[in-house]
């Protein structure tokens, strides 16, 4: 059977054989699988020792994929085909050297592997860290050559490390080629197909997987569309996971509190390469406040990332720090008995029947009250 592409599906093509890095962002049923199948599938039959990765959020996916290539090969004129030498759900080789797996996208997937070719698929679903980790494993793989080739093609799903991609793909920061497909270049896909659709399903769904904006899985405090229009900056530095993007003013003469304050809210997490720990350093000297610096990192332990906050915070004109202490208080202990640093709001919840409580030093609750005083947002007990 020809396989009669449709326009896009002839330019993903060409964009695939003629770059080394190539990002989709694409709807739901548009034939992405099929096209990229194809793809490697000419690229393994008339190219030698061709080393092929299919990768997915999950390994059932990515077997379906690869049972997808075997489907096409096994359809193919016998004088096309290869001779065979492994057939099986995870891995093909053929007589004239090529090979193709299939796995999951896990930090361990290709590392120690050579790979011609790396296809991602539905790499926007794939959880956070464990996207940062594979990332972080499989780029040498690709860097290693000068043919090697990486194909990442996904639904989008959040603001995540495929929205990064993707955004430095069309900001140039990348060498990524972006390439966007929209539901109307589907044959028969109108706006009366749309309507149907958005009846049947809702807006919000329709937005997602099929205008292929990045709006998470879920509704969040401000709005997905808000959150993509936001400036994003380029840091001045990196210093182990600091990204800063202002460096701090400091004061002349004596300590006043008008003059260039800063302010660090902290989130804290087990450091098991699960969630992240992280810190912003906001500027809240003037207003609009600015973010002057970020650290993150899902490796940190509890017993380290106090020291990390306190030299930032030194650096930061001996800025006033608030932790989250939900399920770790250890952090916040810490930086108050070990280090000593006086300039911190601790947040606390003790029994359920109680309110939470407030501990500040008494230059933090000046600056609570400074901030009361001048916006009446914050409600600060007597």
């Amino acid at each position: 059977m020809n396989f009669e592409m449709w326009p896009f599906q002839e330019e993903m093509l060409n964009l695939f054989k003629d770059n080394r890095f190539v990002i989709t962002k694409c709807p739901r049923q548009v034939g992405k699988t099929t096209t990229t199948v194809a793809y490697l599938l000419h690229a393994t039959l008339f190219t030698d020792s061709q080393n092929v990765a299919i990768l997915a959020n999950k390994g059932s996916l990515a077997r379906d994929i690869l049972a997808k290539y075997q489907l096409a090969y096994e359809n193919l004129p016998q004088w096309l085909q290869q001779g065979v030498i492994t057939w099986n759900k995870g891995n093909v080789e053929l007589e004239n050297g090529s090979k193709l797996i299939a796995a999951s996208t896990s930090s361990s997937a290709v590392r120690g592997g050579a790979f011609n070719i790396v296809f991602l698929d539905e790499f926007a679903f794939v959880p956070a860290n464990i996207a940062h980790e594979f990332f972080n494993s499989v780029y040498p793989v690709i860097s290693s050559g000068k043919t090697t080739k990486i194909i990442i093609v996904s639904t989008p799903n959040g603001m995540n490390l495929f929205y990064k991609l993707w955004s430095d793909a069309v900001n140039k920061k990348s060498n990524y080629v972006p390439f966007e497909i929209h539901w109307s270049m589907v044959p028969g896909r109108d706006e009366a197909w749309k309507e149907e659709t958005v009846r049947n399903t809702s807006e919000r769904q329709f937005q997602q997987e099929f205008e292929t904006l990045f709006l998470g899985s879920s509704n969040t405090l401000i709005s997905g569309i808000k959150l993509q229009n936001l400036t994003y900056k380029e840091p001045i530095t990196n210093h182990d996971l600091l990204k800063i993007y202002e460096m701090p003013i400091k004061e002349d003469g004596e300590s006043n509190l008008k003059d260039h304050m800063y302010f660090i809210a902290v989130d804290v997490s087990e450091g098991k390469n699960l969630d992240s720990s992280t810190f912003s350093v906001i500027d809240v000297s003037t207003t609009p406040y600015r973010q002057v610096a970020a650290y993150k990192s899902s490796s940190i332990s509890p017993i380290l990332f106090p020291s990390v906050i306190y030299n930032a915070a030194r650096m930061y004109n001996d800025a006033y720090i608030l932790v989250e202490i939900n399920n770790n208080p250890q952090v916040a202990d810490t930086l108050h008995h070990e280090l000593e640093y006086e300039n911190l709001l601790k947040v606390y919840t003790g029994n359920k029947n109680h309110n939470n409580c407030l501990l500040v030093s008494n230059v933090a609750l000046r600056w609570v009250l400074k901030c009361h005083l001048r916006s009446n947002v914050l409600d600060v007990p007597t």
